[in-house]
């Protein structure tokens, strides 16, 4: 795990840039630090003030070099401790160099396969990894489980190749012109090398506003770009032309045949077995639910060193899983540690809150405070249970989804006049652009319509709705989408968009802040593949029955309690916190870009708390 950084140029540069960008994002990778530049037919590796003792001691600084080429990587220590696992790694044959951010779970059994007679210097996965590449080229990629952004340099053929994982779990953040191509792990890190104009697209903007996240390859800056999910870009950097590939994609093959109990906690036992792997300290993120119950079950049976943390709030009720999350900790026979969310902040807080991610949000991750605690208690990986609500259609508007599909012939658009509030607007939209575009919609909290008049001074009367470029995207992307069952489509979306881009993304930003590894071990692509497949997950889904195939095969593992208990999951005091904010008068900021009828619009914790962190990051350019 770690954070990278790379520029490539037409012009010469000193190593102020590379530095200054990996050190804003220092926190992703505080052990040790390295920069690289490619010149006179050879690799050259630097110290500088944010690396460790031995490095600044073995290596040069670089303060004299000045070059158009520099990498560099921030590292968190997860595998093989020393400093043998330090990157970049480099091929002198094929002067090659190898960046890794991310965890390769199989690394073992490729290393066994692939390269028994290779010597390794290290036993880090990223050593592996690199080997395999070399032997097997491109096609390498199609052999790994786990999360990653994987760089491929070749400076004879100067080529730049990264690959993002399946689903997105590592973000990598890019800009490209005619005479710079520069990339990062976070937003901030491309800033930071103060090469690239600070612009927020109000478009962009506009759109994350509305889907409470921005969705690939689109971020809220202008030419700063978010690699897709299970996507390939290579860059030419002498021409600076770009390239794009998906190499992978979720498809629907269907298969009726029925998963028995023991062949699904057989397929539970190994992707916990290989999401454990490690040499640190571990937790897992645990709520009262089914989906991290059974995972922290799953790591106790594999006889797996983990505990387990916990955020509740006593004063709301709808917050708080605190009784349940003891009940599975419990189950699983292990530690929990709880943490309460604190229902008064003061306003450098809440500012503080907004700003801890690149883009903004309708309430703080709630990663950010679990990944705290973990720091606090000395862990370096916390575990995800995430990927099941969207696998097994744990969400509600899978079941409104399969009724209202029945009902499909009778809808009508007008049927809206009779409806009020949200309902209206989300109800027009679904017969507009399809039951199948539910994950967006019910998630929204505001129409578009809405927000383009929040927007109209930056001329946002013809801009077109961001359900209609997703569903234009996602056509282009998989020609197969259109013949998936309703309940697919919806999985589909959930996990090529809602996971990649909002899920997922933001965990990572939010626990790499705290220098912790979030791993998601049911986002193996392999394991969602077989279940997506599957054609039977939605026999006896009701709304108090979510989730039925995963409810049968744990009910005699998980309490009752915990298979009767209303879904909640992890959320903010949002409410409470904004209580005694004044946005008039505490932030008089808003009135520049949103004009004198913003407060119309604010009418929600969820729209205050978005339109804050969108100025407070406004501001901070």
């Amino acid at each position: 795990m770690c954070g990278i950084s790379g520029i490539f140029s037409k012009n010469k540069l000193t190593d102020t840039s590379i530095i200054e960008s990996l050190q804003s994002i220092k926190h992703r990778g505080p052990n040790n630090t390295i920069h690289t530049s490619y010149f006179n037919e050879e690799l050259h590796f630097f110290s500088s003030k944010l690396s460790d003792k031995e490095t600044q001691s073995n290596l040069i600084n670089s303060k004299s070099i000045i070059s158009n080429n520099w990498i560099g990587f921030n590292r968190l220590s997860i595998l093989d401790l020393s400093n043998n696992g330090m990157q970049p790694f480099y091929d002198k044959k094929t002067n090659t160099s190898f960046l890794l951010n991310g965890e390769i779970y199989n690394f073992k059994e490729l290393k066994e396969k692939y390269l028994k007679n290779i010597q390794f210097n290290s036993d880090s996965d990223t050593e592996v990894i690199f080997n395999l590449y070399l032997k097997l080229g491109d096609d390498f990629i199609q052999h790994l489980r786990g999360m990653f952004i994987i760089v491929v340099i070749d400076y004879t053929k100067h080529k730049i190749k990264i690959w993002r994982d399946r689903f997105g779990i590592k973000p990598l953040y890019y800009f490209l012109d005619k005479e710079n191509f520069i990339f990062s792990s976070e937003i901030k890190g491309i800033f930071a090398t103060e090469l690239v104009n600070k612009k927020i697209n109000y478009k962009h903007l506009a759109y994350s506003m509305y889907l409470n996240t921005s969705f690939s390859p689109y971020t809220i800056y202008d030419h700063i770009n978010s690699l897709e999910p299970a996507t390939k870009i290579t860059i030419d950097f002498s021409t600076f032309k770009i390239e794009k590939e998906i190499y992978w994609q979720l498809e629907y093959n269907e298969d009726s045949k029925k998963i028995s109990k023991d062949e699904f906690l057989n397929d539970i036992k190994e992707i916990t077995k290989l999401a454990s792997v490690s040499d640190v300290k571990q937790a897992i993120m645990l709520s009262g639910g089914l989906d991290s119950g059974l995972l922290a079950y799953q790591f106790h049976q594999n006889n797996i060193d983990i505990d387990a943390i916990t955020i509740f709030n006593s004063e709301v009720n709808e917050q708080n899983e605190l009784e349940f999350a003891r009940i599975n900790a419990k189950n699983a026979n292990i530690k929990i540690i709880e943490y309460e969310i604190n229902n008064e902040v003061n306003i450098q807080t809440i500012k503080k809150y907004c700003l801890a991610e690149d883009e903004p949000n309708v309430s703080p991750e709630p990663a950010y405070f679990l990944a705290k605690k973990a720091h606090d208690n000395e862990y370096v990986i916390l575990q995800n249970a995430l990927g099941l609500d969207e696998l097994f259609y744990g969400y509600n508007y899978y079941n409104q989804a399969k009724k209202l599909n029945i009902l499909k012939p009778f809808l009508f658009k007008n049927f809206k006049y009779l409806l009020k509030g949200s309902k209206r607007y989300k109800y027009e939209e679904i017969t507009n652009y399809g039951l199948e575009t539910l994950p967006f919609i019910s998630r929204t909290i505001s129409s578009w319509e809405e927000i383009k008049k929040l927007f109209y001074q930056f001329d946002s009367k013809e801009w077109e709705h961001p359900i209609s470029m997703i569903m234009k995207q996602i056509k282009i992307n998989n020609s197969k989408f259109n013949s998936f069952p309703l309940l697919k489509k919806i999985s589909y979306l959930d996990f090529y968009y809602y996971i990649s881009s909002h899920h997922s993304n933001r965990s990572d930003i939010s626990a790499m802040h705290f220098e912790i590894e979030m791993r998601f071990p049911y986002l193996d692509h392999l394991f969602v593949q077989k279940y997506f497949n599957n054609n039977r997950l939605d026999n006896q889904l009701t709304k108090n029955n979510n989730k039925p195939f995963l409810r049968e095969n744990v009910k005699n593992i998980l309490p009752v309690k915990i298979l009767k208990m209303s879904k909640k999951g992890f959320s903010m005091p949002t409410e409470k916190w904004l209580k005694n904010i004044d946005l008039e008068k505490d932030f008089p900021e808003i009135k520049e870009y949103f004009g004198n009828d913003y407060q119309h619009w604010a009418n929600t914790p969820e729209r205050k708390w978005n339109l804050l962190s969108s100025v407070l990051l406004i501001n901070r350019l």
